[in-house]
C-alpha cells in the first residue's frame, strides 16, 4: 500500500479491529437524509465502505465494481459508502455512476475518526464488515478496486 500525506491510513493498532463493537453514528446520506447505523444493524450484516473521493477514477472503478456485483452483495448485505465529500456530492456521483446502494457524507470526518480511517484531505480505503450483532466481523485495508465487490463477498 502506498501512502500519501494527508490521505488517511488505516492502522488496527489506533482504529477499530475485527472482534470490536462497531461505533455507531448517524450521518446524512445523498438525498439529504439521516441514518443511524444503530438502525441498519440487525437483518443482513451492514458492509461500510470508505472511500478518498466521489468521482475520483479509483474510488469510481472501486463504487462500480459493488455496483456491478449488486445482485449478489444486496441479497447478503446492505451497502454503504462513506467520505469527506457533501451530500451535494455524493448525490451527484451516485446518479452518475448509477450506484444503487447509499452513500453518506461525513464532511466533519467523524465517522472517519470513530473508525480509525481518517486523513486529511481523505479518508483511507477501507471496508468494514458489520455483523448483525453489531460487531466488526473484517476490516478489508488492501483494496482492489476492479474486483472490490468479490472481496467484499468474500468477507461476508
Amino acid at each position: 500500500m502506498v501512502w500519501i500525506p494527508g490521505f488517511g491510513k488505516y492502522t488496527p493498532k489506533q482504529g477499530n479491529r475485527v472482534g470490536d463493537d462497531a461505533p455507531d453514528f448517524t450521518l446524512k446520506d445523498h438525498d439529504g437524509n439521516e441514518v443511524k447505523l444503530s438502525g441498519q444493524v440487525g437483518d443482513k450484516p451492514v458492509v461500510l465502505v470508505f472511500y478518498p473521493r466521489a468521482g475520483s477514477p479509483i474510488c469510481t472503478k472501486q463504487m462500480c465494481s459493488l455496483r456491478d456485483g449488486w445482485p449478489e452483495l444486496m441479497a447478503k448485505a446492505k451497502v454503504f459508502g462513506v467520505s469527506y465529500d457533501g451530500v451535494e456530492q455524493v448525490r451527484k456521483f451516485k446518479e452518475q455512476q448509477k450506484l444503487p446502494f447509499t452513500l453518506l457524507s461525513d464532511p466533519n470526518k467523524k465517522v472517519a475518526k470513530l473508525y480509525g480511517v481518517d486523513g486529511t484531505f481523505a479518508a483511507a480505503r477501507v471496508t468494514f464488515v458489520i455483523g448483525t450483532d453489531g460487531k466488526i466481523k473484517a476490516a478489508i485495508d488492501s483494496i482492489n478496486a476492479n474486483e472490490h465487490a468479490k472481496q467484499v463477498l468474500k468477507a461476508l
